[in-house]
C-alpha cells in the first residue's frame, strides 16, 4: 500500500487542478539472478555522438572556381587568370626592391610587388629576385587541411621569341 500511495499521493502543485497529467513508463526491465538474490539490469540507452573533427564540410563546396568565375566582374585582371597564363617579362630593382612585369593573357602588361594577390586561388607574391618570382597558395584538401604551395614563375629569355 505504501507504493501505490508515494505513486499516486504526489501531485504537481504548479498544475491546476483537473489538468490531465501524463504518464510516463520505464523501459521494460530484465531480471537477472545471480545465485540467490535477483536483480534488475537495464541496457544502457545508445549513445549517439558526432565529432566532425577531421572531416569534411558536407555542405562546403568542392569546386570553388565556379564561385569565383561568377564573382569575376570583382576581380581584378591579375585574379581572373590562372598563374600558369602569365609569363615573367621583367624584373626591375633598386633602392625601392624588386617589382616584376608580368604578360598576362589578354596582353597586358602589369607591375607586380611583394605581397601582391595574383590568380583565382588569391595566391601571394612572397619573393621576386633578378631571375624569378614565387608565389604562395592556400588551398583546402578534401579533408578540409589547410596546405600551402609554392609556384616559381621563371623570367622569359630572349631565345623564346625568336625561332
Amino acid at each position: 500500500m505504501s507504493f501505490g500511495a508515494a505513486l499516486f499521493g504526489c501531485s504537481e502543485s504548479s498544475k491546476a487542478p483537473g489538468t490531465p497529467v501524463a504518464i510516463t513508463q520505464k523501459p521494460a526491465q530484465k531480471l537477472v539472478t545471480q545465485g540467490t538474490a535477483t536483480t534488475a539490469e537495464t541496457p544502457p540507452p545508445p549513445e549517439y555522438s558526432y565529432n566532425p573533427q577531421g572531416r569534411r564540410d558536407p555542405f562546403a563546396p568542392i569546386i570553388i572556381a565556379a564561385e569565383q568565375k561568377a564573382r569575376g566582374g570583382n576581380l581584378s585582371p591579375l585574379e581572373r587568370y590562372d598563374l600558369n597564363q602569365f609569363k615573367l617579362t621583367g624584373v626591375v630593382w633598386g633602392g625601392f626592391g624588386y617589382n616584376a612585369m608580368v604578360e598576362g593573357p589578354d596582353g597586358k602588361g602589369y607591375f607586380i610587388r611583394v605581397g601582391t594577390i595574383i590568380g583565382p586561388n588569391k595566391g601571394v607574391v612572397k619573393k621576386i629576385t633578378q631571375q624569378i618570382m614565387v608565389v604562395e597558395e592556400k588551398y583546402k584538401t578534401f579533408s578540409g587541411e589547410t596546405e600551402h604551395k609554392e609556384i616559381v614563375i621563371e623570367l622569359r629569355k630572349k631565345q623564346e621569341g625568336m625561332q
